[in-house]
C-alpha cells in the first residue's frame, strides 16, 4: 500500500515533465514537417525559375484535422480533412498548387455530415491554380487539375470569381461563384451571395447563400445560413447561427432537406497551429420527419505553415 501511495506521488510529480517534453518532441517534428513542405514549394520554383530569391514569407501551407460526432437516429460519423497549398511566388506571384480531398473541395460545410470513407476511398483534387485581382472588385481564378478516385484520372478546368459587390462602412456584399467542367462531360456551378454586418471588432453577423448545380444530380442544392460570430480573443472564437437547406428539381419543385441551429467553440491552444473545436447544435432532418435530433461534433486540427 505504502508502494502504491509513492508510486502515485512519482506520476504525480514527473507526469508535467513527461507532457513538456512530449510536446518538445512533437514540435520538433512539426517544424520538420513545416520545412519540407517550404522546401518542396521551393524546390519545384527554382526548377522552373533559378535565381532570384524571394525575401517575403513563404504563404505554403498544409492543414490536417480530424472529426468525430455523435447524433441520434445517425450511425456514429467520423472523418479526415486535407488540404495543402503550395505557394509559387518566383514562377508567377499569383500561381499556386493545391491538393485537398472531396471535403475541403466542398463550399459548404455545415458539420452536419461527416464523410466516414477511408482516406484510400476518397476523392482528392490537385490543380494549378491562377490568382488575379482586378480593381480589387473582382477576383478571378483560373485552373486546371486533375480528380483522383480510387485510381480513376478525370481532369477539369475550374474557373472561380468573387466579385465585391457593396462595401460601405460596416456592411459588406460579395458574389462567388465557381464553375467547373470535367472530361467526363460533368458540369458543376455554384452561386454563393454573402453579406458581412460588423458590429464592432470582436462581433460580426454573416448571411450565406448558396445555390449549387450539378448534371450529374438529380437535385440543385440550396441553403441559408444566418452566424452570429464572436471573438472571444486572438485564439478563441464563438459561432451561433441557424441554417436551412432544401433542394429543388429542375428548378420548379422545392423541398426542405434539414434545417438547424448549430454553435462552434474553436480554441487554438497550443501556439498558432494546433487547434481544437466543439461544434453542438439541434437538427430537423427530413429523413426523420422533422423529429428534434441531438449533435455533438469534436474537431481536432493542426496547421503546418510558418
Amino acid at each position: 500500500m505504502k508502494s502504491d501511495y509513492i508510486l502515485l506521488i512519482l506520476y504525480l510529480s514527473f507526469s508535467p515533465i513527461m507532457a513538456q517534453n512530449s510536446m518538445e518532441v512533437f514540435e520538433k517534428y512539426h517544424n520538420r514537417l513545416c520545412n519540407i513542405l517550404i522546401n518542396t514549394s521551393n524546390s519545384i520554383d527554382d526548377y522552373f525559375v533559378e535565381g532570384n530569391q524571394t525575401s517575403k514569407r513563404s504563404k505554403t501551407y498544409a492543414e490536417l484535422s480530424s472529426s468525430i460526432a455523435i447524433e441520434n437516429r445517425q450511425n456514429f460519423e467520423k472523418d479526415i480533412r486535407l488540404r495543402l497549398r503550395l505557394s509559387l511566388p518566383k514562377i508567377q506571384k499569383n500561381l499556386r498548387l493545391i491538393f485537398e480531398d472531396d471535403n475541403n473541395n466542398d463550399t459548404l460545410y455545415d458539420r452536419t455530415t461527416l464523410n466516414d470513407e477511408k482516406l484510400i476511398d476518397k476523392s482528392y483534387y490537385l490543380r494549378l491554380e491562377y490568382l488575379r485581382f482586378i480593381k480589387r472588385r473582382l477576383n478571378l481564378a483560373l485552373g486546371a487539375g486533375l480528380r483522383v478516385r480510387q485510381g480513376n484520372l478525370v481532369p477539369y478546368l475550374n474557373l472561380r470569381s468573387r466579385i465585391n459587390l457593396y462595401k460601405k462602412d460596416f456592411i459588406k456584399s460579395m458574389l462567388y461563384n465557381r464553375f467547373r467542367f470535367y472530361s467526363d462531360r460533368e458540369i458543376e456551378n455554384i452561386f454563393e451571395f454573402n453579406t458581412l454586418y460588423i458590429v464592432n471588432d470582436s462581433l460580426y453577423l454573416l448571411f450565406r447563400n448558396q445555390f449549387s448545380y450539378s448534371n450529374k444530380n438529380k437535385f440543385e442544392e440550396i441553403y441559408h445560413d444566418l452566424s452570429l460570430v464572436k471573438e472571444l480573443s486572438s485564439k478563441k472564437q464563438l459561432n451561433l447561427g441557424i441554417g436551412l437547406r432544401s433542394h429543388s428539381k429542375n428548378f420548379k419543385t422545392y423541398s426542405k432537406e434539414y434545417y438547424h441551429i448549430h454553435t462552434l467553440y474553436k480554441h487554438t491552444f497550443y501556439k498558432h497551429w494546433l487547434y481544437y473545436q466543439i461544434a453542438p447544435s439541434l437538427l430537423w432532418r427530413e429523413e426523420n420527419h422533422f423529429k428534434t435530433s441531438y449533435r455533438l461534433m469534436v474537431n481536432f486540427g493542426i496547421y503546418f505553415k510558418k
